[in-house]
Parts: structure tokens; C-alpha cells; sequence
């Protein structure tokens, strides 16, 4: 995050962290009707987006690219192989990292002439012209989830009755067969204490 904010200023990595939650805790309400879930995990997953997508948007920038690659996959896979524990909501982190992924493209994007012509390269209006695209299609993307996310809570809608295996998203097996205690059951009753105090 402290990268970002230098590069970027942190009224932009502010606006990802914002969105990102808001997004992150739409998606899981959506899944998730009958459970209060509190936390930050929508948002700082965002912020793992926002830094792949500025990874991808600004390739020829990096220096070493395919290490922070590496890295940051890395850390998605095994933040999101973590939340399919109880006590958690994938949910949220899909949610978030896919709204930070969307909008890094839409407020990160860094204009290359300057470097490339330093790079003695002829490719700067392609990668212009690159960078404009994703923008857009990631800003329709974005807008179009936020707000049909939106008219659907309102709605009422629950997305469980349109996807019968989601829940393994947020769950791990052995807790979502019969006989066990479901995941549901066991955030509910951690967040007592938190709901009551």
C-alpha cells in the first residue's frame, strides 16, 4: 500500500480502499443474507487488485515484474485458500479484490510516453491506446456490478437460490457436509459477543 500511495497519492488508494470494501461487502451480502460479518478484508483485498492491475496497466514500467508477479499471486491464492475457513467470507475478499482489480485500471493508469521515448521505443501511442480500452471497459465492468449489486440487495435477491455449489466458495468441504457445523452457524455464534456488546 505505502508504494502506491507515493506513486499515486492516498485520496486514489483511499477511493480503491472505499470502493473495494463496498464492493466486497455487497457480494457477500448477497450470498450471505442472514449473517453479520464485520471487517476490512473486502477492502485490503482490493488493495491486492488494485496492485495487479497496476502491475499489468504499467508492465513496461516495472523493473522486476515477473518477481512481483509471483509474489502477489501468492498471496491472493493463499488469502483466499484461508478464507474458506470458518470465520470468514470469501465472499467479501472476491468482491473486493475484484473491484480494486477493475478500478486500478480506471484511476492507476500511468501515461508511458516519457518512458518509452527514453527506451527509445515507437510504441507509445499502442500502449496509450491499450491503457484507454482497459479503462473503459473496466470503469462499464465496474459500474455495471456496482449498481446491479445495489438493485439486487435492495431487491432482496439471494444469489444461493441462482448458484447451488457457491457456498463452497466461503467453505471448506468438511464443514459444509451434513452432520458438521456449517460455517454459517459458526460465524453467527463468534459474532454474538460482537452483536450484543
Amino acid at each position: 500500500q505505502i508504494p502506491l500511495e507515493k506513486k499515486f497519492g492516498f485520496v486514489r488508494i483511499g477511493l480503491v480502499y472505499v470502493i473495494s470494501g463496498l464492493g466486497g461487502n455487497l457480494l457477500c451480502v448477497l450470498f450471505l443474507h442472514s449473517i453479520i460479518y464485520v471487517g476490512a478484508s473486502g477492502a485490503i483485498f482490493g488493495l491486492l487488485g488494485v496492485m495487479l492491475s497496476e502491475l499489468l496497466t504499467n508492465w513496461k514500467m516495472h523493473t522486476h515484474k515477473f518477481d512481483e508477479m509471483l509474489i502477489l499471486v501468492v498471496i491472493i491464492v493463499l488469502d483466499l485458500a484461508l478464507g474458506t475457513f470458518p470465520f470468514g467470507s470469501n465472499f467479501s475478499n472476491i468482491g473486493g479484490f475484484t473491484s480494486g482489480f477493475l478500478l486500478g485500471f480506471v484511476i492507476l493508469t500511468r501515461r508511458q510516453h516519457h518512458w518509452l521515448n527514453l527506451n527509445k521505443s515507437n510504441t507509445s501511442q499502442k500502449q496509450e491506446s491499450y491503457q484507454y480500452a482497459l479503462r473503459i471497459i473496466s470503469f462499464v465492468l465496474l459500474s455495471v456490478g456496482l449498481v446491479g449489486g445495489g438493485v439486487l440487495f435492495f431487491k432482496g435477491v439471494d444469489l444461493n437460490d441462482y448458484c447451488s455449489w457457491c457456498h463452497y466458495i466461503t467453505c471448506a468441504p468438511p464443514s459444509c457436509k451434513p452432520g458438521y457445523i456449517s460455517c454459517e452457524v459458526s460465524d453467527a455464534a463468534m459474532l454474538l459477543p460482537y452483536v450484543f456488546a
